[in-house]
């Protein structure tokens, strides 16, 4: 279950610093697993822009909060594809959370709170899009019943 006293919710624009950190976190981390996601030159100023494309709607955006902190986002875009019965898939493209307020359900609950959302602006299906050798990632969503749906591979041009 989750830890009470966890808020999530959508993020305001004074917490833009707060969130913009953690975007940042999330870049990083995922540099690791492929020369692809290599994170820009300046990416404290990019994921402030980042940042407040989120609070202003871009895609779905939730934070999680311990008094008044935020420890925790996800993101996610709505994709359509017309020929699909599902018609519209959720994608969840970024969840993070602090390493201090980590194993506390933070990222369970962001994706429960994500996909009730979703469901809300008629979204059938939810997916998680994670660099192939994140471990973490596919064990984290295999607990949560998520399954290998499409794969994307990935050449420079």
């Amino acid at each position: 279950m989750y830890e009470p006293g966890i808020l999530v919710r959508k993020p305001r624009e004074e917490e833009l610093d707060q969130l913009a950190d953690l975007i940042k976190r999330f870049y990083i981390f995922n540099e690791e697993f492929d020369p692809a996601w290599s994170i820009v030159a300046d990416p404290d100023n990019t994921a402030r822009i980042v940042a407040k494309e989120y609070i202003e709607g871009a895609g779905e955006t939730l934070v999680a909060l311990i008094d008044s902190q935020v420890v925790g986002y996800i993101h996610a875009e709505i994709r359509e594809n017309k020929m699909l019965e599902a018609g519209k898939i959720g994608v969840i493209t970024e969840v993070y959370v602090h390493p201090q307020a980590r194993r506390r359900g933070i990222a369970s609950r962001l994706v429960e709170e994500m996909q009730a959302l979703l469901g809300e602006k008629g979204v059938r299906h939810i997916a998680a899009e994670f660099p192939a050798q994140n471990i973490v990632a596919k064990e984290f969503y295999s607990k949560l019943k998520f399954r290998p749906y499409a794969s994307i591979y990935l050449r420079e041009v």
